[in-house]
């Protein structure tokens, strides 16, 4: 299980964007999150296009499978939708992995228990305005 935000662990930063002017704003080595939106498509397209890595928040199967085609690296998700998606993401062998949304440690148990990919703490996504 990959843990990002951790206490003990080092991770990957992730920075929330809401512009592909905010992008700028990130470090290089960052992994960029943004909801899976309609409005969001051509920020998708321009890191997909840019090789950046990027991360959706997403609330259902379909979601998961559009956005493992636009080349997603993390799907972040809320612990009432990880099962289904984590389910639809080992039957389709997804390359993108399924991070479980918690605000604390304590929280941790249930997504060792859903068998995520990954944990993903609440305060460990910089958000970063344009």
């Amino acid at each position: 299980m990959l843990l990002f935000g951790h206490p003990y662990v080092p991770s990957l930063p992730f920075y929330h964007i809401d512009s592909i002017e905010a992008l700028h704003h990130t470090p290089s080595n960052s992994v960029v999150t943004l909801f899976f939106t309609p409005e969001n498509l051509d920020i998708i397209e321009h890191l997909r296009l840019n090789s950046v890595r990027f991360a959706l928040h997403i609330e259902t199967s379909t979601d998961a499978v559009i956005g493992e085609n636009l080349g997603a690296s993390y799907f972040i998700v809320l612990p009432k939708y990880a099962e289904a998606i984590q389910k639809v993401a080992e039957d389709y062998l997804f390359d993108a992995k399924i991070l479980g949304y918690i605000e604390n440690t304590k929280d941790l148990e249930n997504l060792i228990e859903l068998r995520l990919d990954g944990a993903i703490f609440a305060d460990t996504i910089i958000k970063i305005n344009s």
